[in-house]
């Protein structure tokens, strides 16, 4: 493990002196903090039911919920009325009967956590087959490193994360009318990468870039690195010339960045730009920054999925999606509430 926190210190270290519109806001602060200490006592390995929870793992249930809660919350739970609105009363009674006859515990989750996990990926997976044009689910697996809770269709590990990103690949190349046109990715705030894993596994010439701060930055890039041993990988290191890496850069297939680092790239360097829940847990001159910073960058898409209305721990600031700066020149495909996360809303831009 001393090599991995040496890793992440480097990082910690490189973005210490960067301005304060990269810097980690006052809520994600004490987010990294409680990362760091997941990451020392379960590690690594286990990462898919720790600090997954802190980005988009949803359990729906505290750990200290009991039992009863499931009882009360299911049936006026949003997530959960919409999936049952969308799906056939035989799919929903049958996930009701998979997870109560056949139930599973994960390690670090309580029996309720569990339970609520369970069902709830279980309708997710279901609702993502049904809206799969692809068949994508039907290639993919959720892979086995980072401990994810283990759900079974048959012999196929499923997973809640793995649908929601099949759902946001299919929203980000909507308007994209020939994949082929599509070179390079970068996602500002990728999480563990589950999104980036969708896209490599999908459309396997691309470049994909993440860019995001640490511990999330450096499990991205371990987590990717062993998906895809095969793929040309440029880890961090800390640079300050675009010229000094150009050519290390244009030959790698995965590139790993700090958001420091997201300035010194050339203009119009990417074709899709998706920034997936974080830009709401920014203050407005991050968002700013960014959205100026995405103008820049991209030459195609700009895909956003972020809450309706989010407050800010810790800032005393709330964003609304109203609030959002979108230039002029973008010409706006759509603009819409989330399927099934109804309190979410996903945009998508091109940019020329």
């Amino acid at each position: 493990m001393e090599k991995e926190k040496k890793e992440i210190r480097e990082m910690f270290d490189a973005l210490s002196g960067a301005p304060t519109e990269v810097l980690p806001s006052k809520y994600w602060i004490e987010l990294n903090r409680k990362n760091l200490e997941q990451l020392e006592e379960h590690g690594y390995e286990n990462f898919k039911q720790t600090i997954a929870l802190n980005y988009f793992t949803w359990t729906m249930a505290g750990p200290s919920a009991p039992l009863r809660y499931l009882v009360r919350s299911f049936p006026k739970d949003r997530q959960i009325r919409e999936l049952r609105k969308n799906l056939s009363t035989g799919i929903v009674l049958g996930n009701i009967f998979r997870v109560l006859f056949f139930p599973k515990k994960h390690k670090f989750f309580t029996l309720t956590q569990s339970l609520a996990y369970n069902y709830f990926s279980n309708l997710l997976w279901d609702f993502t087959q049904k809206n799969d044009k692809e068949n994508l689910l039907d290639s993919l697996d959720e892979p086995l490193e980072g401990n994810p809770p283990q759900i079974y269709r048959g012999k196929k590990l499923i997973s809640q994360d793995l649908a929601h990103s099949v759902l946001e690949y299919y929203s980000a190349i909507e308007n994209v009318k020939d994949k082929k046109e599509i070179k390079t990715i970068i996602e500002l705030g990728a999480g563990y990468g589950r999104t980036a894993y969708v896209f490599l596994k999908t459309m396997p010439k691309i470049r994909y870039i993440i860019v995001d701060i640490p511990p999330a930055l450096w499990i991205a890039q371990k987590y990717l690195s062993e998906q895809f041993p095969e793929r040309k990988i440029f880890k961090f290191r800390d640079w300050n010339s675009f010229e000094d890496i150009k050519d290390e850069f244009q030959n790698a297939d995965i590139i790993f960045l700090l958001s420091s680092q997201l300035e010194l790239l050339p203009s119009k360097c990417t074709d899709i730009f998706v920034n997936i829940s974080s830009l709401h847990e920014m203050r407005m001159d991050q968002i700013t920054y960014y959205y100026k910073l995405i103008d820049r960058l991209t030459s195609g898409y700009f895909y956003s999925k972020q809450w309706k209305v989010s407050e800010i721990p810790n800032e005393n600031v709330t964003i609304r999606e109203s609030d959002y700066p979108v230039y002029k020149n973008w010409e706006k495909i759509y603009w819409r509430e989330c399927k099934i996360q109804i309190r979410f809303f996903e945009s998508l831009f091109k940019i020329e």
